[in-house]
């Protein structure tokens, strides 16, 4: 019983609102277990992911080697990540069947939104390819088996650097009460979305980091959530509107009708409150 999907991909995430209620995701900055790189570990990798749970499926899925986690290496060598959030990160297979996911404590809840975020690069050493597509989602469990897309994104080999993480988010739309999803616990999932065209010869690797999910309230033109709406909320739907109608974080708050894209519907809906309370 898969249920539609809508969502948006973006690589710039706006500052948080203050009603914005960020959801702790265990392990999110990929840092346990504590690998070390020695001569004993020269990729500095181990194939498991503390708190995260992971499918392996390829040609050495009997070693589970699909899925793990490394540590950075030194600044100024060449497969150095600059921007990685601590120290050590996550890798997953490009091959079909490699994920890792959580299920969550908290709930969807109705009247809610839901962003899920994570950094994304691929490896130096056995990069993911150009064409190669790696799927960002929200899931929830209809039966224990198979995981419910929600919401979907996605981001190629040829978007990411083996030197640096891009943000990728995927924004589900506001939660209803009838929807299946309503009540059950929340899922997250990173997973490859195509086949690895190398797959006889060997396979690519993402690089994943800093994991974030945050619960949104229904949008409302008070973007700075200071119970008004004033030329503060215009200067920041216009910074919004002037980002090629992607969805950030800050700028979900302005989606007006719900429709995950921010247009002059959004500002004729915005103009009807300029100016006072946000109740009236």
């Amino acid at each position: 019983m898969q249920s539609p999907t809508r969502a948006l991909s973006f690589l710039l995430l706006f500052p948080l609102t203050a009603a914005a209620d960020p959801i702790a995701l265990p392990n999110f900055s990929f840092e346990e277990p504590p690998v070390t790189r020695d001569g004993a570990n020269p990729f500095g990798a181990l194939p498991f992911i503390a708190d995260w749970d992971e499918r392996n499926v390829g040609p050495l899925d009997e070693f589970d080697v699909d899925t793990g986690n490394f540590i950075n290496t030194d600044p100024g060598q060449p497969d150095h990540i600059t921007n990685l959030h601590l120290v050590r990160a996550a890798f997953v297979s490009t091959l079909i069947g490699n994920a890792i996911r959580q299920e969550l404590p908290r709930t969807y809840l109705a009247g809610r939104s839901y962003l899920f975020t994570i950094a994304v690069g691929k490896s130096h050493t056995f990069p993911a390819g150009d064409t190669e597509l790696l799927e960002v989602a929200l899931f929830y469990y209809f039966d224990r088996d198979v995981e419910q897309i929600i919401a979907s994104t996605f981001v190629s080999g040829a978007q990411v650097s083996t030197t640096s993480l891009v943000d990728v988010t995927v924004i589900s739309a506001i939660v209803e009460e009838g929807d299946l999803w309503a009540g059950r616990p929340i899922g997250v999932l990173v997973r490859p979305f195509t086949d690895d065209p190398d797959d006889d010869e060997g396979e690519g690797f993402w690089n994943l980091d800093y994991a974030r999910l945050i619960e949104s309230p229904p949008p409302n033109a008070d973007g700075d959530s200071d119970g008004d709406v004033d030329l503060r909320d215009v200067a920041m739907l216009q910074d919004c509107l002037s980002q090629a109608q992607e969805l950030g974080s800050l700028c979900f708050t302005f989606d007006l009708n719900s429709d995950l894209v921010l247009d002059l519907e959004d500002l004729a809906l915005f103009l009807e409150d300029l100016g006072g309370p946000l109740d009236q």
